[in-house]
């Protein structure tokens, strides 16, 4: 179901994107959301496109262009202008799973299951705190992207609320009979997959940046039944938090006082010294217009958060993969985002964090 409040711009994306996912499982027979979606681009690029889509063929076509090639007026306000929707190898692109996770979530890009914990412990009749905490921690260490069904049950068994285990479970899929058929990545610990002549790690294959790939190694668990993190979770929060961890402990050995997901996740990390706190929020998205439009999207009283309190913090790979992501990012906030954002690269944490505590 679409949000009110949406644009028609971000309305056509949400209905192509999932028309899409629904066709790529039946082939057979069109889906609604996807003829809907080619609908509202036909009438959305008429005025700017000479060429607009008369097929579902050349709809596919033109999506694989770069989204600024589309011919539809403030697009990039809701999605990267050098983005495609589609990629001959891996089929629908990372920067729509991120868009859609926005526009489902406008308040949490995450992926989904994980809002729907995040959700359930805050309800003001329970604050779980700990318990987020500690999900949250779980599901960010590589040693548990793939696990086996031992280990889960040994982690489930911390918890008594019966609707949490359950939402915790949603986070895990089998995959026993096919677990031959991958291989651990060498950075996160999830699953590789063979495609297109060489063993990739996720959709984005941001992994492949940051590990040497030929190092990986099959799984052994013997006839032990095996889960792994599903590919949102393993997006959105295993490698953000996987930054998350390595932060924390960093600023530990610094002698920082450090608490992870305080007040259940307003932010990723408090940092304290001298009786002073401040925060820091990690956010890992692909592109920097990306993260400018998750902004640019808030109102006002939730950004009030940031101001004069917190730091936007960029996992330095992201630097690494898109050269000057920072300023770029800062270019495309809007003039009420830049009165409450400031980002900050990995890299320039400590150095921030002592202006702000001496």
């Amino acid at each position: 179901m679409v949000n009110e409040g949406k644009t028609k711009t971000s309305e056509m994306l949400f209905y192509l994107i999932t028309g899409i996912q629904q066709w790529q499982n039946n082939y057979g027979a069109i889906p609604d959301d996807l003829y809907k979606g080619m609908l509202m681009f036909i009438q959305l690029s008429s005025e700017m496109n000479p060429n607009p889509p008369v097929d579902l063929y050349h709809l596919m076509q033109i999506l694989h262009k770069p989204s600024q090639e589309w011919g539809i007026p403030d697009l990039k306000k809701v999605y990267p202008e050098q983005a495609p929707l589609l990629d001959n190898f891996v089929g629908l692109v990372t920067d729509a799973d991120e868009f859609l996770n926005r526009f489902i979530s406008p308040q949490e890009a995450e992926q989904q299951q994980m809002y729907e914990i995040l959700k359930y412990c805050r309800e003001e009749s329970r604050r779980l705190q700990e318990e987020y905490t500690t999900i949250r921690t779980f599901l960010s260490d590589p040693g548990h992207a793939v696990i086996t069904s031992r280990e889960r049950s040994d982690f489930l068994d911390r918890f008594q609320d019966v609707d949490l285990i359950q939402l915790i479970i949603a986070c895990y899929q089998e995959i026993t009979e096919e677990v031959s058929n991958y291989r651990k990545c060498p950075h996160c610990g999830w699953t590789m997959e063979y495609k297109h002549e060489q063993w990739r790690c996720n959709k984005e294959d941001v992994c492949r940046s940051l590990a040497d790939m030929e190092a990986f190694e099959p799984f052994d668990f013997g006839k032990q039944r095996v889960f792994r993190l599903i590919p949102g979770i393993q997006r959105f929060v295993l490698l953000p938090g996987m930054s998350e961890l390595r932060m924390a402990e960093r600023l530990q050995k610094k002698g920082y006082e450090v608490d992870l997901y305080p007040n259940i996740d307003t932010f990723d990390l408090s940092v304290r010294q001298g009786g002073r706190q401040f925060f820091l929020d990690v956010k890992d998205f692909k592109d920097p217009q990306t993260l400018a439009n998750y902004f640019n999207e808030q109102s006002s009283s939730y950004l009030e958060k940031y101001l004069n309190q917190c730091y936007i913090v960029i996992p330095q790979y992201r630097d690494l993969m898109f050269r000057n992501y920072k300023k770029r990012a800062e270019v495309y906030l809007n003039d009420t985002a830049q009165r409450y954002i400031r980002i900050i690269m990995e890299n320039e944490l400590e150095q921030r964090l002592q202006e702000v505590f001496f």
